[in-house]
């Protein structure tokens, strides 16, 4: 299944919503691209990405703060679900749609 495209997302932390634009690119199971926050049009880099069937995960590294989040999701065709793990903070849903 391909995950390639930009995706809206939304992560449900304790701090409410917050929206990120994921760009995902799947280079034969190594996942790269790059997350933007929404409010403060922050950028960076994936790393750690990779797919497996319908399964991705990738971690990104905050400029605001020095945190990794790590993601695990499903991909079915233009929806993605999982949770988002962010340090000692938790565990958090995370949802969207891609729209290219």
């Amino acid at each position: 299944m391909s995950v390639d495209g930009s995706w809206q997302l939304v992560v449900r932390s304790p701090m409410g919503k917050q929206h990120v634009t994921v760009l995902l690119r799947d280079e034969a199971g190594t996942l790269t691209g790059t997350l933007t926050n929404d409010t403060n049009h922050k950028s960076a880099e994936i790393f750690d990405g990779s797919v497996a069937g319908d399964a991705v995960q990738w971690k990104v590294t905050l400029q605001d703060m020095p945190m990794t989040l790590a993601f695990q999701a499903t991909v079915d065709g233009d929806t993605l679900n999982g949770k988002v793990k962010a340090g000692r903070f938790g565990r958090f849903g995370v949802s969207g749609q891609r729209v290219v």
